[in-house]
């Protein structure tokens, strides 16, 4: 009786019921592609911006004018592998900070370029609108060779070693919106060989950048 039911619906009436049936998973299926998927991934990439280097001798802010920010040094790095890695650190305004004004023109002429890593460890803040990246900077070594004038006569040049300790209060933050990664990290003491330098002033470097 249940069978010969079944077959006694109208069609007109099968046809709607498949229609609707049809319509409701479409929706559903368009609705799942909407909602965002979000991966920790989502911070690699190449970047570029700025970096500001702010210490005693050195403040960009002190010099721009008013009402101007201050430009900053152009700046490029790739994140990937959990790690940001700068390209070309600028380090002339940090040489300063060691051996002053007068005496870094000499140094920074016998600089090559200064690749610098930063690993980090990354988690999503709760809204996951950003995600944050918990810096663990290692020592920045920098190596120059000793401008020709303070050498002796007949001597090699000789290859120095600067190493500085860098260190990072607070995270850093890649935001969804506008793809932009922030961070700060601060050179806290140098070694020049294996000689602790006296007084050298905690120097702050800001990076503001911006996935390509």
């Amino acid at each position: 009786m249940d069978f010969i039911f079944i077959l006694d619906i109208p069609l007109w009436l099968l046809a709607i019921t498949l229609s609707m049936v049809t319509s409701f998973t479409a929706c559903s299926s368009d609705d799942d592609s909407d909602i965002p998927v979000y991966s920790l991934k989502d911070v690699d990439g190449n970047y570029s911006g700025t970096m500001l280097t702010e210490s005693t001798p050195v403040s960009p802010l002190a010099n721009a004018e008013e009402g101007e920010e201050p430009a900053g040094a152009g700046v490029t790095a790739e994140v990937k592998d959990n790690q940001i890695m700068i390209k070309k650190l600028p380090v002339n305004d940090l040489i300063k900070s060691i051996v002053g004004e007068e005496n870094a023109g000499a140094i920074i002429k016998n600089l090559g370029d200064i690749n610098y890593n930063i690993p980090y460890t990354p988690t999503f803040d709760e809204s996951k609108s950003n995600i944050l990246l918990q810096l663990k900077p290692e020592p920045l070594d920098i190596k120059y060779t000793e401008p020709i004038q303070v050498q002796e006569e007949g001597q090699e040049p000789a290859e120095n070693l600067i190493t500085v300790t860098i260190e990072a209060e607070k995270n850093g933050v890649y935001t969804y919106d506008g793809k932009k990664l922030a961070f700060v990290i601060k050179a806290t003491g140098v070694k020049v060989g294996d000689v602790n330098f006296p007084n050298f002033p905690v120097t702050t470097f800001t990076f503001s950048m911006v996935k390509k």
